[in-house]
């Protein structure tokens, strides 16, 4: 593949990726999550300061227990209206419905009148599949409507109808329904405005806010849903009051007795009036608990009119190119970065936006997606995590087939089968500690009663030293056939190869043995002794074969010839420093003694079998621990 067509490939993959995160933030996805992740910030919030004219009236069990059964009498409200005009409350809001006409309307209309500032609640049925696409939503169904009485006395008619989450939860309430072609503004919002002095009827709808009368611009989501902004959980926000109370302590100071409340604390007050008697049906669950009565939520809007604290949404466009720019960033982190580093850029950059969004909501009431950009994160990751994975794993399959393929030369360089010379019984082995190896041996014949014997270690392993080895090998084969002994021809070797093989050396011996003379001539350039195994004596000794430098170090290095008898049951057993360098799993080495005892004990037989032997004892002794380096072993018998 050439690199314009992969370099489309990937560009191809990556405007991809990004219409599917702009898809999966539009449609909104993961609403059910980001919404869970906004009551947590709702919670951790410190409480807020709500508006001193909010005030909540209950109809609270203590009320229904001195009062009657639910619902009151009607001539009950007519006189709370009354105590509340005559205490120079701001204005009263009922969060009861009154859609059925009773015996006391009468009373309660004419005190609704006098008053001149109460508002009366109507519920409509609403399908929110239905209006998703519209800017307000419509319905022609009212559920419950005012008795005309009280409606012609009221200051303000609004709904109380909510929008339920997939979870049940309330956050959110239409600022307007439209019924009949008129839109019916949300009850606590309505009275917000009338305590603003603002002209409910002069609105302008725009996508993400809605602007009142020219001078307040209140920001809304769809369907001109406004998020209410709980300021705490009921016992911790607004001051409380009991319906009964409040009657009660005004008829005690109506007959000069002192009243349980001081009901000069109602004086400009705006009074909202709901049940909360335990059983009954007026609660719903919201972001800050699960069992929250409703009139709270008017005064919680109210609240959140009149403070200016606003919960902001950030809106679809905002929050899709956000979430473009955390994955442009996640792919960025995980791209440049090797794995645990890529972790660790990927847990800092959730962090800091985690850390800024909760920010953002706490200080400035902005709400901005939540999951879906630590989604990204976390995705991103690990999909570059796989795919790194398969890369990398594509990349060793090619790497091993060409290890193979290099094994596959070095195995041609090196003596194959067995070995057959003027009654020599010769054994020899070599495992790599990778696909290739440094170590290196050769057997060459010199003449009808001499056989050249060469053992060598390449410092390092893997692929540099295997190519060192293979021209050692090719020096080896040209120079023992014109040079008629063993230190003459490492004198040679090491001239070529100095200067060649920087930052490397080779140790080697090279053996001579000579069958008719029952004689061997070794040489060595700084490789381990060699072992005879005395057929007469049973000693295994070590055999020095002088103290030359490696080859490849110096120039003008010389080598010395050993010369030593090698009769009918003799062994010469000769290595490398892998054999003797094996450790177990207390990183003890194998050792040259261990060596010495394996030969000891079966050198009487074929050499084949001493090899073997000594495998077995070496993995007896390190118990399948790594290979840190190679070993070759050559086995040498008459």
């Amino acid at each position: 593949m050439n690199l314009s067509r992969r370099t489309l490939l990937k560009t191809g993959w990556f405007v991809c990726a990004c219409l599917f995160v702009l898809l999966l933030s539009l449609t909104g996805a993961f609403k059910d999550y980001e919404s869970y992740l906004y009551d947590l910030r709702l919670s951790w919030r410190p409480q807020l300061k709500t508006a001193d004219e909010a005030v909540i009236i209950e109809v609270s069990d203590d009320t229904l227990k001195n009062l009657g059964v639910w619902p009151l009498p009607r001539d009950f409200h007519a006189t709370l209206v009354d105590v509340f005009r005559q205490l120079g409350a701001r204005a009263v809001v009922f969060d009861i419905l009154f859609s059925e006409p009773t015996l006391y309307d009468t009373e309660f209309s004419s005190a609704i009148k006098e008053s001149g500032r109460v508002y009366l609640p109507v519920a409509f049925y609403i399908d929110q599949k239905k209006t998703d696409r519209k800017l307000v939503p419509e319905t022609s169904l009212m559920v419950a409507d005012v008795v005309g009485t009280l409606a012609a006395g009221a200051c303000g008619i609004g709904h109380i109808n909510v929008f339920l989450d997939a979870d049940g939860k309330v956050r959110q309430v239409p600022l307007f329904v439209k019924y009949q072609g008129r839109l019916v503004p949300q009850l606590g919002f309505l009275a917000a405005c009338g305590s603003l002095g603002l002209d409910v009827r002069r609105v302008v709808f725009a996508q993400d806010r809605v602007v009142i009368d020219g001078k307040m611009s209140v920001p809304v989501a769809g369907l001109n849903s406004f998020l209410v902004n709980y300021p705490a959980k009921w016992q911790d926000s607004f001051r409380h009051f009991s319906y009964f109370e409040v009657l009660k302590s005004f008829s005690r100071q109506k007959e000069g007795q002192k009243p349980d409340l001081d009901l000069s604390f109602f004086r400009g007050k705006t009074c909202f009036i709901g049940l909360t008697a335990a059983g009954t049906s007026d609660f719903r669950p919201v972001p800050l608990e699960n069992n929250y009565p409703l009139v709270g939520l008017q005064a919680s809007v109210f609240s959140g009119l009149l403070t200016r604290q606003f919960i902001t949404p950030a809106g679809d466009l905002p929050n899709a190119l956000v979430a473009l720019l955390i994955f442009a960033a996640g792919l960025m982190v995980c791209q440049r970065l090797n794995p645990l580093k890529a972790l660790l850029g990927s847990v800092i950059l959730g962090a800091a936006y985690f850390i800024a969004a909760v920010a953002l909501f706490i200080f400035f009431g902005i709400w901005v997606d939540l999951f879906l950009p630590l989604a990204i994160v976390l995705a991103v990751y690990l999909v570059s995590t796989v795919s790194r994975f398969f890369e990398e794993t594509k990349k060793r399959g090619l790497l091993e087939k060409e290890l193979e393929i290099a094994h596959t030369i070095q195995q041609s360089f090196l003596p194959q089968g067995e070995v057959l010379f003027d009654r020599l019984d010769i054994s020899f082995l070599i495992q790599p500690a990778k696909f290739v190896a440094g170590d290196l041996f050769d057997f060459v014949n010199i003449d009808d009663h001499r056989c050249g014997v060469l053992i060598g270690d390449v410092s390092g392993k893997g692929v540099p030293a295997s190519l060192i080895m293979a021209q050692i090998i090719s020096l080896f084969r040209i120079f023992s056939s014109r040079i008629p002994d063993a230190a003459g021809v490492l004198q040679a070797i090491n001239k070529e190869l100095v200067g060649r093989i920087s930052a490397r050396f080779v140790t080697c011996t090279y053996l001579i043995v000579d069958t008719a003379a029952k004689k061997v001539s070794a040489a060595s350039a700084g490789h381990a002794p060699l072992l005879l195994y005395g057929g007469r004596t049973g000693a295994v000794t070590e055999v020095g074969a002088g103290a030359g430098l490696p080859l490849g170090i110096d120039e003008g290095v010389s080598y010395e010839n050993a010369v030593f008898d090698f009769g009918e049951s003799d062994k010469v057993v000769i290595f490398t420093d892998g054999l003797t360098e094996a450790r177990n799993v207390r990183r003890e080495e194998f050792g040259i003694e261990k060596v010495k005892e394996v030969v000891a004990a079966h050198a009487r037989e074929k050499s084949s079998d001493v090899a073997a032997a000594m495998m077995e004892a070496l993995d007896r002794f390190t118990l399948h621990c790594p290979q840190h380096d190679d070993i070759t072993l050559i086995v040498l018998g008459r």
